[in-house]
Order: C-alpha cells, then sequence, then structure tokens
C-alpha cells in the first residue's frame, strides 16, 4: 500500500471506518502521511465526526505531531465563547481512547441552545481540504443549520450531505467546492436557506431541488453553473430571494417563478438566458429587485389585446390578456440589461407606478423614447443607454419630479433638449452621450442645482456654452467635450469650486486661458484640447509664483491642439501630474527646470512646438514616465547620458525631427520594455541599423 500514489490513498481514507483511524495510522505509515499532509490536515477534525462504541455522538480530531494544538485551542475558544451561559457549557477536547492520537469532543443534544450550530466554532478559514463522507452518516444531528462559511475546503459536495434532513440552513458559500450539485439535496426538504454562492461549482441544477418547499433563500451566484435553469419553482411559495447571476445559465426563464408569491429580489444577471421573460414574474406583489442585465433575452411584439389591459412596457409573449389585471408590473426596482421592450401605455393606478429603480440599458430598444416611462412617476433611477432610442426627448420627461439619474447615452436621439428637463429638481446624473442632440444648450440648464454628473458630449450641440452653468455648485463632472460650441469660455466655468473632472475639448472654444481655474482645488483632470485657445499660460499656472500648483491634485491636463503660445509653465510642484499633454502649439523656449519633481508622470508630449535648447537629463529620468514624444521641436545638442536606470518603464520615446547631434549613448538600447525608440530626422554621427529609427 505503500506505494500507492498520494491522491488514491487519500480517497481511500475518506472512506474507512473512522473511529479506527489510529489503528490505520500504526499500520500504515502513507496513511499518516495523507494526515500530515498540508492541504488536508486542517479538516482532519472534520474528516472524524461519528459515533464511539457507546452510540455518543462526537467530534474527533487525529492529531499528527506535525499538526500541533493550535487548531485545537482555536477550536475550543470559539466554542467556548459560543457556549457562554453556566446552563449550558461548552465541553472540552479530550483524548479517545486516552493513549490515542485521537480527540473528542462529545456532544449532548440537550446542551445546545437556540439552535446554535455544533459547527459554528468551525467556520471561518479553520478547515481546509475536502469535504468527508462521514459528515452525512450524522443523520441525528441536532442542529438545523451547517455553515461552513469562508472555509477552504476542497473537492466535490458529497451526496451523503443530502441525508440532514433536519437541516433549515445550509451556508457552503464563499469556499473552494467544485464539482455538480448533488441530486440528494432534493432531500433536504427543510431547508429555508441555502448559499452555495462563490465557489466553482458546474453542471446542471438538478431538478430536485424543487422538493424545497420551504426554502426562503436560494442563492448560488457566482459559481460555473450551466446549462438550462429547471422549471422547479412552482412549489416554493415562500421564496424571497433568489440569486443565480454571474453563471453560465441559458435557456428560458421559468414561468414557474411567476408563482412564488413571496419574491421580493431576483438576480438573474450576467448569464446567457434568452426568450421573453414570463409576465407573471412582474405580477409578483412583493417584487422590489429584478436584475437580467447582460442575458440575451428578447421577445415578440405581444398580441394585439383589449384596450383595458394595462401593459407597460416589457414584450412579453403573452399567453392570454387579462383585462382585470391591474399588476402587470408591482416591481419597486426593475435591472433588465439586454431585455427588449416595447412603449406600451400605462394606466393610472398600475402598480408599475411603484418602481423606482429601472435599468433598460445594452438592449435592442428601438424607436422613440417610451412614452410609459414618463408615468413611473416614482422613478429615481433610469438607465437607458445602449439602445437605438430615436426622436426627440418627450417635453413629459418633466414628469418624473422624484429622478436622481438619467442616462440615456449611446443612443441615437436627436433634436434639442426640452426646456422642461430643467424642472427636475432633484436631479443629480444626467448623461446624453453619444447621441445626436443639436441646437444650443438651453439658458435653464443653471436650474438643475443639484446635478453632479453633467455629461453631453459627443453631440452635435452648436454656439457658446451658457453663463448659468456656473450655478452648478455641486457639478464634480462636466463633459461637453466632441461637439461645436463656440465663443470663449465662460468664467463661471471656473467658478464650479467642486468640480473634478472638466472636459470641454475637441470644440471651437476661442479666448485665452482664463484666471479663474485658480479656485479649483479638487480638479483632477483638465482637457480643453483640439479647440482654438490663444496666448500665453497665465502666470498662475507657474508655480514658481505659488508655494503650490493651484489643482494640487491634477492628474490630466491636456491643452494639446490649440494655438497657445510662449514658455512652457515651470512644473516643480506638480508632483501629482500624470498626464500632461501640451504638443501641437506654439509654444518656445527651453525645457522647464525641476522636472524630476514630476515624480508620477506617465505620459508627456510637448511635440510639434517651437522649443529649443538641450534636451534636460531631468526630463529623462522619470521613474513613471511610459510614453516620452519631444518630437518636431529645435532642441539641439548631445543627448544627455542616462545615469542609474533612467525611465525604466519606458515604452515609447520619440526624439525625431530635431537638431539633435554627436553620439547616441548607449543607455537608450537598454531600455526592457521599449517599444518605439525614434530619433530619426536628426544629425546623430552614427547608425544603428534598422531595429532603432534614426536620421
Amino acid at each position: 500500500m505503500n506505494v500507492l500514489p498520494f491522491e488514491v490513498l487519500l480517497q481511500i481514507f475518506l472512506h474507512l471506518d473512522l473511529f479506527q483511524i489510529a489503528k490505520y495510522r500504526r499500520v500504515c505509515h502513507s496513511f499518516n502521511n495523507v494526515l500530515a499532509a498540508h492541504h488536508f490536515s486542517n479538516l482532519i477534525g472534520l474528516a472524524h465526526i461519528g459515533h464511539t462504541n457507546g452510540g455518543v455522538q462526537v467530534f474527533c480530531f487525529v492529531t499528527p505531531e506535525t499538526f500541533g494544538e493550535a487548531f485545537f485551542t482555536k477550536a475550543q475558544n470559539n466554542l467556548d465563547n459560543a457556549y457562554t451561559t453556566t446552563e449550558h457549557r461548552a465541553g472540552k477536547f479530550k483524548k479517545y481512547p486516552a493513549n490515542s492520537s485521537l480527540q473528542v469532543l462529545r456532544i449532548d443534544p440537550l446542551k445546545t441552545i437556540n439552535e446554535v450550530s455544533l459547527f459554528d466554532f468551525l467556520k471561518g478559514h479553520i478547515l481546509s481540504g475536502p469535504l468527508p463522507r462521514a459528515l452525512g452518516s450524522m443523520t441525528k444531528l441536532f442542529s438545523t443549520y451547517l455553515e461552513l462559511k469562508g472555509n477552504y475546503v476542497t473537492g466535490p459536495l458529497p451526496s451523503e450531505l443530502g441525508n440532514l434532513i433536519h437541516l433549515k440552513k445550509l451556508d457552503l458559500s464563499d469556499t473552494l467546492l467544485d464539482g455538480e450539485i448533488p441530486d440528494s439535496f432534493g432531500n433536504l426538504v427543510n431547508l429555508e436557506l441555502l448559499d452555495m454562492s462563490n465557489a466553482s461549482l458546474t453542471g446542471c441544477i438538478p431538478e430536485s431541488l424543487e422538493n424545497l418547499a420551504n426554502l426562503v433563500n436560494l442563492n448560488l451566484e457566482r459559481n460555473k453553473l450551466s446549462g438550462k435553469l429547471p422549471d422547479i419553482f412552482g412549489g416554493m411559495s415562500k421564496l424571497q430571494t433568489l440569486s443565480l447571476n454571474r453563471n453560465h445559465l441559458d435557456g428560458p426563464i421559468p414561468k414557474s417563478l411567476g408563482r412564488c408569491m413571496q419574491l421580493r429580489t431576483l438576480n438573474c444577471q450576467l448569464n446567457r438566458f434568452s426568450n421573453s421573460i414570463p409576465k407573471l414574474i412582474f405580477r409578483l406583489p412583493l417584487l422590489r429587485s429584478a436584475n437580467f442585465k447582460s442575458n440575451l433575452i428578447v421577445s415578440e411584439n405581444p398580441p394585439t389585446c383589449d384596450a383595458s389591459v394595462e401593459v407597460v412596457g416589457v414584450e412579453a409573449t403573452y399567453d392570454d390578456c387579462d383585462p382585470g389585471n391591474n399588476s402587470l408590473f408591482s416591481s419597486a426596482s426593475l435591472d433588465g440589461k439586454s431585455l427588449n421592450v416595447a412603449s406600451n401605455p400605462v394606466q393610472e393606478g398600475n402598480a408599475l407606478l411603484l418602481l423606482s429603480n429601472l435599468d433598460l440599458s445594452d438592449n435592442q430598444l428601438s424607436g422613440r423614447f417610451p412614452n410609459y416611462i414618463t408615468s413611473l412617476t416614482s422613478l429615481r433611477y433610469l438607465f437607458l443607454q445602449e439602445n437605438n432610442l430615436t426622436g426627440p426627448l418627450p417635453t413629459e420627461i418633466a414628469e418624473l419630479s422624484c429622478l436622481w439619474t438619467l442616462n440615456l447615452g449611446s443612443n441615437q436621439i436627436s433634436g434639442t433638449i426640452p426646456n422642461s428637463i430643467t424642472l427636475l429638481a432633484n436631479l443629480r446624473h444626467l448623461s446624453l452621450q453619444h447621441n445626436k442632440l443639436s441646437g444650443r444648450l438651453p439658458t435653464e440648464i443653471g436650474l438643475l442645482t443639484s446635478v453632479s454628473v453633467l455629461n453631453l458630449s459627443h453631440n452635435h450641440f452648436c454656439n457658446e456654452i451658457p453663463e448659468s452653468i456656473g450655478r452648478l455648485k455641486y457639478l464634480c463632472t462636466l463633459d461637453l467635450s466632441h461637439n461645436a460650441l463656440t465663443g470663449e469660455i465662460p468664467p463661471g466655468v471656473f467658478m464650479l469650486h467642486s468640480i473634478v473632472t472638466l472636459h470641454l475639448n475637441n470644440n471651437d472654444l476661442v479666448g485665452q486661458l482664463h484666471q479663474g481655474i485658480l479656485p479649483l482645488t479638487h480638479l483632477l483632470s483638465l482637457d480643453l484640447s483640439h479647440n482654438q485657445l490663444t496666448g500665453r499660460v497665465p502666470v498662475y499656472l507657474t508655480p514658481s509664483h505659488l508655494q503650490s500648483f493651484l489643482p494640487p491634485r491634477l492628474k490630466t491636463l491636456k491643452l494639446s491642439h490649440n494655438q497657445l503660445s510662449g514658455p512652457l509653465p515651470k512644473y516643480g510642484h506638480w508632483g501629482s501630474i500624470e498626464t500632461l499633454h501640451l504638443d501641437h502649439n506654439q509654444f518656445s523656449g527651453p525645457l522647464p527646470t525641476h522636472m524630476q519633481d514630476l515624480m508620477n508622470l506617465k505620459s508627456l508630449d510637448f511635440s510639434h512646438n517651437e522649443l529649443s535648447g538641450p534636451v534636460l537629463a531631468s526630463v529623462l529620468r522619470g521613474k513613471s514616465i511610459e510614453s516620452l514624444n519631444l518630437s518636431y521641436n529645435s532642441f539641439c545638442g548631445n543627448l544627455p547620458i542616462l545615469w542609474c536606470g533612467g525611465m525604466p518603464r519606458i515604452q515609447t520615446l520619440d526624439l525625431s525631427n530635431n537638431q539633435l547631434s554627436g553620439f547616441i549613448p548607449i543607455d537608450y538600447l537598454g531600455f526592457s520594455q521599449l517599444d518605439l525608440l525614434d530619433l530619426h530626422g536628426n544629425q546623430f554621427e552614427e547608425d544603428l541599423g534598422s531595429d532603432v529609427v534614426t536620421g
């Protein structure tokens, strides 16, 4: 037997008469090795659960010399904490027999209190290794729940667990278990909670689970389950929460879910469900959150129904038309990503009016803005982005007075922004990016005084930016990029003291940089590139005139593709800057000194300017720099020698089309991550061959 592979010995061990382990260890040295193995030893305690010869239920632990007493000390302490009263004291581990290496803890069912699990003291990163089959042999186990959440238990689920028919709670979540869910789990008819989430379970969900009529919470999320979801929910009248998200389940969503009248939360996102969503699901009276995003759910147009029928938006395949049913939707939150919804009317009094969160993003919605949505007057969150909606925004959108978030990005909505949208006084987040909206930005936009995110980028807006935007004192993100806006940047924009992201790039803005940037102390990203800005960078941007740069947390500054001129600002105190793009301007003069202080700089682009003088060694010693472009300037002289492994992360180095001369230091060929080194268009005295572009 000593020649058998470890894995074979392990499986033999798991099938042995557990109370003969001490004897087996004396007979076979190989078993001792199995017990002492690192990935198995912590589970020894759980592997020896059974009865003494006298029929007393006990926990038994084999303790190899390599195992030590640390496990028992921790387990005993946790057990003592679970039983704190004088009447109910915890038992103590004892050797059984007295001269063996077997540790026994007597279980007395009469001393368990408040249904405290006899396994409570084993939870939380104590155990590791495969679950033993012996665990299922304790059919008289008094405890009503078994929780091994967060332990490092591995391998398949033993089918013997299905023998623990008295369990009300089985929590095997956050473990390393794999394999299929045994059919025997259908025997656990008293279960109220079954949680096997965040493991590595595979295969199909067994149909035998339809026997679990007492289930309140079924959580199988974050596994690798596949196949069709069986139609097993008809008898689960107590089910309140069903979580199946982040698996590989496919096929239709079973109609029997519509009979779970207590269902409050339904999480099916990030699967491969297809076909239509059964209409009965949206008639559940207590449903508050239904999440179907990132599936393959589509539906055909519903058949023509009587005019009195209150149909509301989900294009299900209806089996009938029920004029008397006024509760097709009653959820407070419906997340239907990858769900095809039609624009059907909602009648007053429909339960869907309670809806507060509607997410239909990333679907196949087409046509005009769904009219029924403007009747959902309790909505706080509306997500319709990434669809094919067309036509104008309806003026009736102002009826959504409770709305906090409106995201219609990435559609084909056209026309102007209706003035009525400014009546949404509670709006915090307005995203209309990537559409075909046009015309002037309404002056009334300044009435949205609660908004913190305003994204109107990638549209066709024209004319000037309204000065009233300066009234949005809570604004953190303002993105008007990729439009056709003209005129100067109004001073009000630079009075937004809370602004974190300010992107006005790719417009036709003119004028000089405004002195008002000074108060923007929270600014992280400023992009004014691809405009027609002129003049010099104001002196307030020059840290030599300030103890600290006015946006002390600035990480991204893009002023490229403008008509800015004069000397480059001095960047000595811009320690947080990561991206600095001033290319395609008319800057002149030498590089600023002390650029070594830009410790976090990753991307520097000064190309296509009129800069001159030497390339300073301080520019070429950035420890974080990944891309450096000084091309198309008038830099001259020799390249500085790089000391101490300058620029260890550099990937792109472009010094082409300057007036550099002399020899190229060998340092420039030693960058381990370099993808492009372009030195052509200079006056170097050597040719480094085809691997390096030189001139």
